[in-house]
């Protein structure tokens, strides 16, 4: 999910397109990575 500052609702900008080995998809994900800009 992405939250903008002060918004109510995030975004997301990763996953949410079910289970699969597609481009859209994560396979097997195992870390997580945050980028503060």
């Amino acid at each position: 999910m992405r939250w903008t500052q002060g918004a109510k609702q995030g975004t997301v900008i990763a996953g949410g397109n079910g289970a699969g080995a597609g481009a859209k998809h994560l396979g097997v994900p195992v870390g997580l990575s945050f980028d503060r800009r």
